[in-house]
């Protein structure tokens, strides 16, 4: 198994030129610094606004945390709906919950409308659960969808086995409004498309600091009127007091060598799902382009680490384990693998706000999914076209509280305290 970023296959089909650096001084009407899905999609409503748009983008366009994630588009916020309920709510809680929802539709109609080539693929969600003293997490996600009317299926132990055999899984909650895509095909596809449209994109330049309306890179310097932050894994030293806003989850992936049509029928006998569990640190997976498993999973210790683990030691725990369910597949090979830093934020939730000190400056940041980013950067964008556009900063605004305050952090610590955070989120926070 070698370490190395599978999704990179799926471009080469793909026509899509390196754009080169900056080195010189521009002024412009709009500025994004980002090319993942957050950028790219603020870019995308700004330039199809009328706006003169520039992109600056440190590495290529998708080149970090939106190229090398797992391609899950689903209508579900990292906290639960139940958490969600718990903490505004439920008029408030299902005005949270569309954010995801208006994020997978923006992605799946942009593929449709221009006719992406990302293999998109429409895969309903299920959730399983590890062990019976899980179960509960399972049907109170099934209560709070009744309640909201929601479309879902259950499973019991038995009639799990007919549309997912896997051994060890207790119960199951089914949901529609999934799909799975190659995010890093469609941030190749969408960045040939902003280039048709005339946004000047320039890659292999870092912004290192913004200072009014100008933002400096190593050769050059972008000033705009309107400026849109949508990066990940912020240094101090571009903004110190936003840096400590966000925080870092270590996750893997691996693909399998090409299965069988009998074997792939065999996990999914009633059509292609994307799956994950209970645990806390959850295993997930779905069938990708080639007839191959995508799967993805951590560790504890990892998952909160803030520096890189390339070793595979992590991911052949989660491989061993996903054997462990499916024992019948022990001989498939997993053939790449690759990790990724996943910025979030203490409540999961991400930031997309104005600077509070420059309202000519936007922020997206902390995004936990693809949706989340998608919907962000296009939120921001169209609060500059359009001043009616409705304000979300109750829920996603950069001076919110949280359960670990700044004062508490700086005492123990941004992992710790994110730690923290994160685990009462998930589990502490409901009535």
């Amino acid at each position: 198994m070698i370490y190395e970023n599978w999704l990179f296959t799926g471009t080469l089909n793909i026509k899509t030129k390196y754009c080169q650096q900056l080195k010189t001084k521009i002024n412009t009407e709009c500025l994004v610094i980002g090319g993942g899905f957050a950028g790219l999609h603020a870019a995308l409503r700004l330039v199809e606004s009328g706006k003169k748009v520039v992109l600056l983008e440190k590495r290529i366009c998708g080149g970090s945390s939106s190229g090398k994630s797992g391609g899950f588009l689903t209508p579900e916020s990292e906290e639960d709906i139940a958490g969600l309920i718990s903490k505004f709510g439920t008029k408030k809680a299902k005005a949270i919950m569309n954010i995801p929802v208006k994020g997978v539709n923006l992605i799946v109609n942009t593929i449709k409308k221009y006719n992406f080539s990302c293999d998109l693929r429409k895969q309903d969600a299920l959730y399983l659960s590890v062990k019976k003293s899980h179960n509960s997490l399972i049907e109170e996600g099934a209560e709070v969808r009744d309640e909201l009317k929601l479309p879902y299926k259950m499973y019991d132990e038995k009639t799990l086995k007919s549309v997912h055999p896997g051994k060890g899984f207790t119960i199951g909650l089914r949901y529609p409004g999934c799909y799975g895509i190659n995010s890093l095909a469609y941030t190749q596809e969408l960045k040939n498309l902003l280039l048709k449209k005339g946004v000047k994109i320039y890659e292999d330049t870092e912004v290192h600091r913004i200072e009014g309306n100008k933002a400096i890179t190593h050769l050059g310097s972008v000033k705009a009127k309107n400026i849109f932050v949508c990066i990940d894994k912020m240094k101090t030293t571009f903004d110190y007091h936003l840096s400590k806003k966000t925080y870092h989850l270590q996750t893997y992936l691996a693909v399998s060598e090409p299965l069988s049509k009998k074997e792939l029928k065999f996990i999914f006998p009633k059509g292609e799902m994307m799956c994950w569990d209970t645990n806390l640190v959850y295993m997930h997976y779905r069938p990708i382009e080639g007839n191959r498993i995508l799967l993805g999973g951590s560790s504890f210790f990892k998952y909160y680490s803030l520096n890189y683990f390339y070793h595979p030691s992590v991911i052949n725990k989660v491989i061993k384990e996903f054997k462990k369910h499916f024992p019948s597949l022990e001989h498939i090979n997993f053939t790449h693998f690759w990790s990724g830093l996943i910025d979030v934020t203490k409540d999961l939730a991400p930031i997309a706000d104005y600077d509070p000190k420059n309202k000519s400056i936007q922020y997206s940041l902390g995004c936990a999914g693809l949706p989340l980013a998608a919907f962000c950067g296009d939120y921001i964008a169209r609060r500059t076209i359009d001043k009616k556009t409705e304000d979300l900063s109750e829920f996603l605004g950069v001076n919110r509280k949280f359960f670990i305050s700044e004062f508490i952090q700086n005492i123990f610590g941004k992992q710790i305290s994110f730690i923290l955070n994160h685990i009462h989120s998930l589990y502490f926070s409901k009535k």
